[in-house]
């Protein structure tokens, strides 16, 4: 009975952390559209674009290809302007991940011609930054943070598989594995970093199932049972420690030890596949549901109004609100800027790139202000 009591009044009090540190108001916010474009070509017919990662100066990473068959460019839009990272017409895939508030960019680049080889033998993570580039080695860079951590895999010649990995200084240090891992082939991945180190992402579980997982204080905690055979994903963590990811196939967060389904759409099964992808600091969720049979949706969630189709939310006066079809959504940074790629039926079918500002857009003082009446929120960078 004390224990269930004990349980009750911590769901109680994880809920009511959630409510105090989400969304700035209980009204959910309009959106508009901005089309991103792509690199050298902003509105081709022909090119394609995705955004991955946004920051709290509204700086957006991800990939562009300007005519088809040629090779993605990791690419920053600063002010809607896109820009090319590193060497022009790069003959090799690169893809950029993740950007901190300092801009500095990490992703990846693919050394097989073709774009499809195998990840020990072809990718290496990088970092860019006022036009330089750095070579972190085989593995791919998924997240920094604003000390200059970057998190993602790695892989050497003595490894049997790909290793969650924190780079700091020009150092790669791999992240231990959650309770006994299972052999020499046991895996894992790293997929964000909060400010205060907290890196989240998933491993191997004792049956080579997926676990959500979290490495803090040079520990590896499970966020799941260790004898859950199911797969479970962390995909990203703010700076209040709350992570977002899924388990068995639903929306899930995870805060102070205990784990909340995000539910579902309204008119949409409650079994509908679903996943949280990114959060920001002050508790407003994006990510999609839908898969089996379901058109896939982007949704934004926050404690007050729960998940909300974001497609609801547009400006009925934003004139590309009947051109687009959103599919993946990505990011979310401070100032409720939501990023991530959509279809735009303009010039033909394409694939872009995508920013929503909200409509009249945040100011930074007016953000400072709710996060002291909340929880004094820090600024906040995913990791990507």
């Amino acid at each position: 009975m004390n224990t269930r009591v004990s349980k009750s009044a911590q769901l109680i009090g994880a809920m009511a952390i959630l409510i105090a540190s989400s969304s700035v108001s209980a009204a959910l916010p309009t959106y508009r559209i901005v089309d991103l474009g792509v690199v050298n070509g902003q509105f081709s017919p022909n090119g394609a674009s995705a955004a991955a990662s946004i920051n709290n100066a509204s700086q957006v990473v991800g990939w562009s290809q300007v005519t088809p068959g040629t090779a993605r460019q990791a690419s920053v839009w600063q002010n809607g302007a896109p820009s090319e990272l590193g060497l022009p017409n790069f003959d090799y895939n690169r893809f950029a991940t993740g950007v901190n508030d300092s801009g500095v960019v990490v992703g990846y680049s693919d050394f097989s011609p073709a774009g499809n080889g195998s990840q020990m033998e072809s990718f290496h993570a990088r970092t860019w930054h006022q036009g330089q580039v750095t070579d972190l080695g085989q593995g791919v860079a998924k997240g920094i943070n604003n000390a200059g951590q970057v998190v993602g895999n790695s892989y050497s010649a003595s490894a049997q598989a790909p290793k969650a990995t924190i780079w700091q200084n020009g150092t790669a240090t791999h992240l231990p594995p959650i309770g006994a891992a299972p052999n020499a082939f046991a895996y894992s991945y790293a997929n964000a970093i909060n400010d205060a180190g907290q890196v989240v992402g998933y491993s191997a579980g004792p049956d080579f199932s997926d676990h959500a997982t979290l490495w803090q204080n040079g520990q590896a905690i499970d966020l799941v049972d260790p004898t859950d055979t199911g797969y479970s994903y962390a995909n990203d963590i703010n700076n209040q420690g709350t992570v977002v990811g899924s388990k068995d196939d639903q929306a899930i967060i995870w805060r102070d030890g205990l784990q909340f389904n995000l539910g579902t759409l309204a008119g949409v099964a409650p079994d509908a596949l679903s996943s949280a992808n990114a959060i920001n600091d002050f508790g407003q969720v994006v990510g999609w549901i839908g898969g089996n049979g379901l058109e896939r949706q982007p949704f934004l969630w926050t404690a007050e109004s729960g998940m909300v189709a974001i497609a609801s939310l547009i400006d009925p006066n934003d004139p590309l609100r009947s051109l687009v079809s959103f599919d993946s959504v990505l990011d979310i940074n401070n100032k409720g800027e939501i990023v991530g790629g959509a279809l735009f039926q303009r010039n033909g079918a394409e694939w872009h790139a995508y920013m929503l500002t909200p409509v009249p857009e945040p100011t930074t003082w007016g953000l400072i202000f709710a996060g002291l009446l909340t929880l004094g929120i820090a600024t906040r960078r995913k990791a990507g």
